[in-house]
């Protein structure tokens, strides 16, 4: 599996293309397509914070919306900076506007409602996938596969 080829805006402005941008680093990304989601989001977060502080990968956040609203992109992007907690989560988090279908098609996700945690290479190869809240187990996978990919 593949990240598809995407653009995207970081809540800082930063203009971003994926996969493109991941060569950086290998990256733990959450994608979320509902705002009900941000509960389960948050429960992966102090995990990826983990690996950000240590160096090990970078954690995205893409806010994943169809392209029809991006006539309102600039009130999303305003009202999801506003509640950003930090500098940090700002900066690591991208609203990407895209004809969801095939976007989910190229991860195989089939599941809007839940978060869909990837574990990205730098070639934006996807080695690991799990879809939904933070849980030891799923911690324990991401984790062996960063170490594993590493």
């Amino acid at each position: 599996m593949h990240f598809p080829d995407v653009r995207g805006e970081s809540l800082t402005g930063e203009a971003l293309a994926f996969p493109r941008d991941f060569a950086g680093g290998r990256t733990i990304a959450l994608v979320a397509f509902d705002l009900k989601a941000r509960a389960q989001l948050e429960t992966w977060v102090p995990f990826i914070d983990r690996f950000a502080r240590n160096g090990t990968v970078r954690g995205r956040v893409f806010a994943t919306l169809p392209s029809s609203m991006r006539i309102v992109k600039s009130a999303i992007i305003a009202t999801m900076r506003k509640s950003a907690p930090s500098a940090e989560a700002r900066s690591a988090t991208v609203a990407l506007f895209v004809d969801l279908e095939p976007f989910c098609a190229a991860l195989e996700i089939t599941d809007r409602a839940s978060v869909h945690t990837f574990v990205i290479e730098t070639d934006g190869t996807v080695s690991a996938h799990y879809a939904g809240p933070y849980t030891a187990a799923a911690g324990t996978a991401i984790e062996a596969r960063v170490a594993m990919s590493g």
